[in-house]
């Protein structure tokens, strides 16, 4: 379900002409802080989602040059982590980051496996809770590990 708006108009923003979408008409005092220029808003006939408020923009005149701003999806990005090892400068990368998107369809794969296999299924939160854990956990023994492959106590 999309937001829904009971003002819409447009205004100059950055050189631009672009639209802005309000619940209040003093959304325009706003904009006027905010730098906006030729701040044109009106009151729609009923509240409308964006896409409907374009149009009924463009039916009374009213268009811009520019669309709106839509809210960029959070991709899956992996941030690496580094752990730094004592007596040493330099760092190592031993976990990655993963974003809730790329978590979640890791919870999904893994639900599925678990009910497949008659498995109790556990909630994304706990699984979210679980994973943080385990690389929590996974920094620590490659840490550890690292140490005693300098100091030549492990050959592989």
């Amino acid at each position: 379900m999309s937001k829904l708006f009971a003002f819409a108009g447009t205004c100059v923003e950055n050189g631009a002409v672009v639209y802005k979408f309000a619940n209040d008409a003093n959304r325009a005092k706003a904009l006027e802080r905010f730098g906006c220029t030729e701040i044109n808003i009106i009151a729609l006939p009923n509240a409308m989602d964006k896409d409907a408020a374009i149009a009924y923009l463009s039916q009374v005149g009213m268009t811009a040059t520019k669309p709106t701003r839509v809210a960029k999806p959070k991709l899956a990005t992996a941030k690496p982590a580094t752990v730094k090892v004592k007596g040493t400068k330099a760092t190592k990368v031993v976990a990655t980051k993963v974003g809730d998107d790329a978590l979640k369809e890791q919870w999904a794969e893994s639900m599925a496996e678990r009910k497949a296999n008659d498995m109790p299924i556990m909630s994304f939160a706990e699984y979210k809770r679980n994973s943080a854990k385990w690389d929590k956990f996974m920094a620590k023994v490659d840490t550890k590990l690292e140490a005693k492959r300098e100091a030549g106590k492990v050959c592989f």
